[in-house]
């Protein structure tokens, strides 16, 4: 195995590690989108969605 691949093999392991330990099932409620990005390649390597709570967010032209 070359260098770069055991490096974005290990990178690849621990991005998957990162995504199932926070991402959350979508359901309805507000999500962000979170990706694990390799700074070296530029290659997207996990990506995944984070449930957020977005109290005092309203609709634009929403009147209070």
């Amino acid at each position: 195995m070359t260098a770069d691949l055991a490096r974005l093999t290990a990178a690849q392991t621990t991005a998957d590690a990162i995504i199932a330990t926070v991402a959350t099932p979508i359901d309805g409620r507000p999500m962000l989108r979170i990706a694990v990005t390799d700074p070296e390649t530029n290659t997207r390597l996990a990506t995944g969605f984070v449930a957020y709570d977005a109290p005092g967010l309203r609709l634009l032209g929403e009147r209070p």
